[in-house]
């Protein structure tokens, strides 16, 4: 279940729903919901005001949703840890953390930005709900699509998402592939599925002409999906953390919000 979920704060415009979102979803599962809200005093004309604001916010729609919040300030100073590195740190003693779609830097330098969830996946071994920097999302998680490929990644997705999956009233697994399952593989996964009380719909869509990307949003679109789950790979490059080029395009054109794992 999930009991503790960890918000991340800050000034951006996506805050609101972002915070919203994860209120949601406190409220739905009775968890305790933690606001972090991570910056740097020396790089601000102004901490002292930007982090009461930060607070407030927190305060008033935690009080709305009707759920049990507890803020959580922490200055990075001069520190040589990063905004991620140190989400990470905190959100490892959390069930889930829940952060906006990455964007591009903040010019006026009034938030930190968070433009690699690979570090936060890395750095928390926990799931991530990442939330579109636009619109609102009311429900989440009652129509749940798993992009299912056999793997580590994708189980360890499935496995994260147990909580949601057992609460939604429509769960689907979808492969978007040209090979076939593997002998037996649907009926493991339903039998798995059913053990834990899922009943889901197991889909294989062939690619056709378009991105595997594209596919699966026109999927979401089609069965008015609100929760897509995702298994991400991660790789090295260069020295620098590169995401797999689904989750990588889906980050870039999400519609709904992604629940992802490494």
């Amino acid at each position: 279940m999930l009991k503790d979920i960890m918000v991340h704060l800050d000034q951006a415009p996506s805050c609101r729903s972002r915070l919203d979102a994860a209120a949601t979803l406190a409220k739905q599962y009775g968890a305790c919901l933690n606001g972090l809200h991570v910056y740097s005093s020396p790089r601000l004309k102004d901490p002292i005001r930007q982090s009461a604001e930060v607070r407030e916010m927190f305060q008033r729609q935690t009080d709305a949703a009707g759920v049990a919040g507890e803020f959580l300030d922490v200055d990075l100073g001069f520190s040589q840890a990063g905004i991620a590195e140190m989400i990470g740190y905190y959100a490892s003693f959390t069930d889930l953390l829940v952060v906006s779609q990455p964007h591009a830097a903040d010019r006026n330098k009034r938030h930190e930005v968070i433009a690699s969830p690979e570090r936060l996946l890395l750095g928390s071994g926990r799931p991530i709900l990442v939330v579109p920097e636009s619109g609102a999302f009311p429900h989440i998680g009652e129509r749940v699509m798993v992009a299912w490929k056999a793997g580590p990644k994708a189980s360890r997705a499935l496995h994260d998402a147990m909580p949601m999956l057992r609460a939604a009233k429509h769960v689907s697994m979808v492969s978007v592939d040209n090979a076939a399952f593997s002998v037996g593989e649907s009926e493991r996964l339903t039998r798995y599925l059913a053990l834990h009380g899922i009943t889901a719909a197991i889909e294989l869509i062939p690619p056709g002409d378009l991105r595997v990307g594209d596919t699966l949003l026109n999927l979401v679109a089609d069965d008015n999906i609100d929760l897509l789950v995702l298994g991400v790979h991660i790789m090295t490059r260069r020295g620098h953390l590169d995401m797999g080029a689904v989750a990588s395009y889906l980050l870039g054109q999400m519609t709904v919000p992604m629940l992802l794992s490494h």
